[in-house]
């Protein structure tokens, strides 16, 4: 299992940015090359490319300190090669259509040749900066939300052409970069991701990974029925005949949204309970349908699903199964499987997520796991449940795994409270890897003999000598034993 919810988002860092959580966080920098504007107004003075009166000049500086404000606390993760410098839009005939859109220079460059080379320079001016192994390691997204006006002023099929030619420059000179592009939800009116995918397999244009944006209403159904969200918006991009397999599908924004903006540039975040349990939710998604990375806008500070899905970084993910009806209705109630391989530790995470705010009921479930274990096996169970105060872990308790469908494996059967809007996280603890060894006492010929433990069952050590299991009355051992076995099975 991978960690989803590494990457964050941040707009031209020019001086300081909103750290995100974590020791070296991943950044996509956002506009890092110019063509921006504040309150309708061009700012120049940002751009990497400029018209000084009589040539074009490159001037790299505010590319520069961008890259050196995140590396000061965090780690480049992508780059953008979104917003064209203005210097590409002189000379342009825009037939009387503003210059300036909602995020700034939404136009093509005036110049293919220009661009080529201003792109192979900038790979240039970044090698020699920050070296050919650190900049190796970024990725390159061109263009943002293309399908979007304030993004892409073009068509799509200049936009399929602007992508083949600033990825055969970026390639010309770091020919290892991995690169891409970043698209509208396949159900937008504007979604340009499936006609790419299916564009690129059709001329051999190369990308390893497509984004897409994500802002679902989080008291609107249709935008939070999660399968019904991948069958629409994210199946037919990558599960169609022309995907790369090799290519990742991701999600560049995303946010559980209460509300938005008319011009579609500002939102106001979903309650705190809604978000949670949305965020178990959308992981079990990407890891169903093998989707990496969520990039954030905020700092990740005090997500509770977030943290305890990086706890689970590195466990085995299993599938799982739904039976009956939720007793609420509009109650999505799904769970994630997995296990801990190097600790042999078994983590569940259930959630209930409800489109209507006004539910309060909440939900019994019934959550079964097949063990590893043979029946009757003593494990450890405590489980946090998501509350005002956050998550509130229960102690220990142990308890014996029930009869399987052999005499390898057992079953574990849990019942939980789900509220309309929750999660909760349950971890199983199995037996330590190494069996404990005792040398018993016969009673009555007063003989030894060394095994393994292996568990009591209705007053009956079971124990194991040199690979063969043995089951033995606990009366013919000594005192000694019986008291020793006794605090053995309670754990101390």
């Amino acid at each position: 299992m991978r960690y989803h919810w590494d990457v964050s988002n941040r707009i031209s860092p020019m001086r300081r940015f909103n750290r995100p959580v974590g020791e070296k966080p991943y950044i996509c920098v956002v506009r890092p090359l110019g063509g921006k504007s504040k309150d309708g107004e061009k700012l120049i003075d940002e751009d990497t490319y400029k018209w000084d009166g009589g040539n074009y000049v490159y001037d790299w500086a505010p590319l520069k300190t961008q890259i050196d404000t995140v590396q000061s606390g965090a780690r480049i993760f992508q780059l953008m090669i979104d917003n064209v410098p203005w210097a590409f839009q002189r000379g342009m005939d825009l037939k009387g259509q503003q210059e300036v859109e909602t995020y700034g220079n939404a136009w093509p460059p005036n110049d293919p040749g220009a661009w080529s080379l201003y792109i192979q320079e900038m790979l240039k001016e970044l090698i020699k900066t920050y070296g050919r192994e650190r900049v190796g390691q970024w990725r390159f997204c061109i263009g943002r939300e293309i399908g979007t006006a304030g993004h892409w002023r073009g068509s799509m099929p200049e936009f399929f052409d602007h992508y083949a030619l600033t990825v055969k420059a970026v390639h010309s000179i770091l020919p290892e970069a991995k690169v891409g592009a970043h698209f509208l939800w396949a159900s937008s009116n504007n979604s340009y991701g499936p006609d790419f995918v299916k564009w690129c397999k059709q001329n051999n244009v190369h990308y390893d990974f497509v984004g897409v944006s994500y802002y679902p209403f989080y008291n609107r159904s249709n935008r939070v029925d999660i399968e019904r969200v991948y069958r629409l918006d994210f199946a037919p991009i990558k599960d169609i005949p022309e995907w790369n397999p090799e290519a990742t599908l991701e999600i560049h924004e995303f946010s559980l949204i209460k509300s938005m903006s008319k011009q579609g540039n500002s939102f106001d975040n979903a309650p705190k309970a809604h978000s949670e349990a949305f965020t178990v939710m959308l992981g079990k998604m990407m890891y169903d349908h093998n989707m990496h990375h969520v990039f954030r806008w905020g700092t990740g500070e005090n997500k509770l699903a977030e943290q305890e899905f990086l706890r689970m970084k590195g466990n085995v993910y299993y599938a799982g199964s739904k039976q009956g009806e939720p007793l609420v209705a509009g109650n999505r109630i799904d769970a994630v499987f997995a296990r801990d391989m190097k600790n042999n530790q078994f983590n569940i995470m259930a959630y209930n997520y409800n489109a209507d705010p006004s539910t309060k009921k909440a939900e019994p479930v019934a959550i079964a796991t097949t063990l590893p274990f043979p029946p009757s096996t003593r494990i450890k169970t405590r489980t946090a449940a998501f509350g005002e105060s956050g998550l509130e872990w229960s102690d220990w308790k142990m308890q014996r795994t029930q009869s399987g469908s052999g005499r390898e494996v057992s079953m574990l059967e849990l019942g939980v409270g789900l509220p309309s809007f929750s999660f909760c996280k349950i971890e199983i603890q199995g037996p330590e890897a190494g069996r404990p060894t005792r040398v018993l006492t016969n009673r009555a010929d007063q003989s030894n003999v060394e095994v393994e433990l292996g568990d009591l069952d209705d007053g009956n050590l079971v124990c194991y000598m040199r690979g063969r299991r043995y089951v033995i009355p606990i009366t013919s051992l000594s005192d000694d034993d019986q008291l020793y076995l006794k605090k053995w099975a309670e754990g101390k």
